[in-house]
């Protein structure tokens, strides 16, 4: 009775989740339907360039490859000898989830799920999902900050400044832990005891302070990943009505990067949409323009995205043997 009860409860919270998610996505979309005029946006994209949409779909497509390395390597680093065709097909799947199915958990959960179902280890599957977000938010600052240098004085750079400055706030804590030599030995005493499965994931982190050569590569990759995106955008922009200086609109794109990583809306549509929205009117561009921009990127988005879903179909990978966790 007990986990029948615990399960219905789970089972409250997820549909909670979902349609507080699926609120915010409605309530984004109706304030963006007021700017929507069909026929001037049509104009818009029908002036766009053909191939410039399919460099944009292959530069998109090699951004999920950058992260699927990036996130290969620091998971191998723990589990031990595994193929980088046994974390991709899991790896794009969670981009699939991420971006295109309305779920609770996002991406991370899938992608770490299918391996974890394959026999690979919890812990270091975990613990490097966790270094792969970071080392994501970490190239964009990074790069958000290399855009505020050059970036003109405006609204959005002052913003960026605060946004900014409280990431790396936030970061500094986990940053001077994770330089701390001793500090996992915090880990075993009573609290290792109490929660040992958070405790075999945290005891996992250690291990990347001893490869500053492999976390030097996660970062670039993490910093190519955002960069290719980029990269799509700024293509885009100019055919579309959308004509800022490069760190501008970069410092920009950097922001809305970070909105739509959080897990608010329904595959970050509306959120994603509504932050361009509200950054880029204030700078002089036309609402037609803005969403034409929305409305290419999410057409290059699902080009790049639906293809995860095949990954359902493949057979789940067979954990080699591994000397991590």
């Amino acid at each position: 009775m007990i986990i029948q009860v615990h399960g219905v409860s789970k089972a409250n919270k997820n549909i909670a989740i979902f349609l507080l998610k699926a609120l915010v996505t409605a309530v984004c979309l109706w304030w963006l339907s007021r700017y929507f005029d069909y026929e001037q946006v049509r104009i818009v994209l029908a002036g766009m360039n053909p191939l410039l949409l399919v460099v944009a779909i292959a530069l998109h497509f090699l951004s999920f490859v950058a992260g699927g390395v990036r996130w290969w390597l620091l998971f191998r680093h723990l589990h031990g000898s595994i193929e980088f065709r046994q974390v991709w097909p899991s790896y794009y799947l969670g981009v699939f989830y991420n971006n295109l199915l309305p779920s609770v958990y996002g991406g991370d959960l899938a992608r770490t799920a299918r391996l974890y179902a394959s026999g690979f280890g919890g812990s270091a599957l975990v613990s490097s999902a966790f270094v792969d977000r970071m080392l994501g938010l970490a190239a964009v600052v990074s790069m958000g900050g290399i855009a505020l240098l050059f970036a003109p004085v405006g609204f959005e750079k002052q913003l960026a400044l605060s946004v900014f400055g409280l990431i790396m706030l936030a970061i500094l804590p986990m940053v001077v832990i994770a330089v701390l030599p001793k500090w996992t030995r915090l880990l075993d005493t009573g609290f290792g005891r109490r929660w040992p499965r958070l405790h075999a994931v945290l005891a996992c982190f250690p291990r990347y302070r001893t490869a500053p050569g492999l976390m030097l590569r996660a970062f670039g990759l993490s910093v190519l990943n955002q960069l290719m995106w980029v990269l799509v955008l700024l293509m885009l922009a100019p055919g579309l009505g959308v004509h800022l200086p490069v760190f501008q609109l970069m410092l920009v794109l950097m922001l809305v990067s970070l909105v739509s990583s959080l897990p608010i809306s329904l595959g970050g549509l509306g959120a994603r949409e509504g932050a361009m929205m509200s950054l880029l009117l204030p700078l002089g561009v036309d609402a037609a323009s803005v969403l034409a921009l929305s409305v290419a990127y999410l057409l290059v988005l699902w080009c790049t995205t639906l293809p995860g879903a095949f990954m359902l179909l493949l057979r789940e990978p067979n954990a080699p043997d591994a000397t991590g966790l």
